[in-house]
């Protein structure tokens, strides 16, 4: 089993969420064996959804026009439910730059 300092080393480099998912699977194998321990697990999680939401914002930066880093701040803020289906995210995304227009520098 991996030290948890590598672990979230390596989990901070991924660029891929097939990546992250595999991330998240060998950390839970890891807590269910008790290898990590609930601050750890608390640790991991908010190093996931920084990931997470850092890939699905450059996933839907490729399909909206914009700053990659508005988008990722959009996409950080979107509610979990909607983060789990890539299309309804992308509307929302879509929805929330046709609100900010001329409100976030960059965004024409």
């Amino acid at each position: 089993m991996k030290l948890f300092k590598e672990l979230i080393d390596e989990t901070l480099e991924i660029r891929d969420l097939e990546e992250l998912e595999s991330a998240a699977d060998l950390f839970h194998f890891g807590a269910e064996k008790g290898y990590y321990n609930k601050r750890q697990a608390d640790e991991f999680n908010q190093v996931y959804w920084k990931v997470k939401n850092r890939c699905l914002g450059y996933e839907i930066a490729n399909e909206v026009e914009g700053n990659k880093l508005d988008i990722i701040s959009i996409v950080s803020s979107a509610p979990s439910e909607i983060k789990e289906n890539k299309g309804e995210l992308l509307k929302y995304v879509k929805d929330r730059i046709r609100a900010l227009k001329g409100k976030i520098s960059g965004i024409k």
